[in-house]
Parts: structure tokens; sequence; C-alpha cells
């Protein structure tokens, strides 16, 4: 009677296991980084450029860059992953969505970070003047060098000087 309680039990065990509910994994979605920089008045270089998850790059140069117009990349996926570390590092969700300096013809840039369903959005217009930590602008810099820009934007190394030409 025994080795029959026991087998009972097991079978009682293994579907009491297949019938329990189980927690659906989360929508993680698309993840996708994008920089953008506008004019201002003088000479900024005038971009967007997003990462993808996968490690896909897409730039759209628009003034006073060396490559206008749409351009791809790929960059590692791993290199991805180290700028999201950085994103949660600074605490980047918890920041304000802007940051406004007082004075006038600043570029304004803007980081955009959509993970896990959610979008975050920071405007930096002069933001260290204005309470933005120091650690942002380092952020928009660490976007600009995994996506690779420096081969769009710069010229020979050097900012471009002249507006684009149409």
């Amino acid at each position: 009677m025994g080795l029959r309680r026991a087998f009972g039990a097991l079978v009682a065990a293994i579907a009491m296991v297949a019938c329990a509910p189980t927690e659906a994994p989360a929508e993680e979605g698309p993840m996708q980084i994008t920089l953008q920089r506008t004019e201002c008045y003088g000479y900024c270089p005038a971009y967007t450029v997003t990462i993808d998850g996968d490690g896909a790059v897409t730039y759209e140069g628009r003034a006073f860059v060396n490559v206008t117009g749409r351009q791809t990349a790929q960059v590692p996926s791993a290199d991805v992953a180290r700028l999201l570390e950085r994103f949660d590092a600074v605490g980047f969700d918890q920041l304000n969505d802007e940051y406004r300096g007082q004075m006038t013809d600043l570029p304004t840039t803007t980081i955009t970070l959509i993970r896990d369903g959610r979008t975050k959005r920071l405007v930096d217009y002069g933001g260290t003047s204005a309470g933005m930590p120091r650690e942002i602008r380092d952020l928009q810099a660490e976007i600009d060098r995994v996506a690779g820009t420096a081969r769009w934007v710069l010229r020979d190394g050097q900012p471009v000087r002249t507006p684009p030409e149409h």
C-alpha cells in the first residue's frame, strides 16, 4: 500500500505543478536611444542619431555637419548594453524632463530613451546652469561615441563651419 500511496502523491504533485498559474514575462518591447542636437546662433552641428537595442544606428545630418542626410551603421550590442548601464547609473528616469538656462541662441540637445514600453525625454538648453547634472553632458558624449557620429559630423577631424549645400 505504501508504494501505491507514494505513486498517487507523485501523480497529484505533477498535476498540481502542471496546472499552476505561471507569471507572464514582462513586455519589453523595442529599446531605442535617440540624441538630437539643434542649430544655434553659430556653427552648432544639427543632427539626430538613434541607436536600437540590436546596435542598429541611424543618423540624419541637417546642418554644420560633414554629411547631411541619412546614414546607417551597426555597433556591438554589448556597447549598447553598457550605454544603458550609464543611463541607469545617472538615474536618467528620475531626472527632470527639461533643464533650461536663462540664455538665448544655444543649441538644444534632447535625449530620448524608449525602454520597457516607456519613453523618457530629457531636454538640455544650457541645462548645467539650470541644475542638470554634469553626467548628462557626459552621457550625451557617450551616445555620440557609441554611435560613431564623429565620422559624419566632423570634417577632417574638425567641426564644420560652412552651412549645408542645397
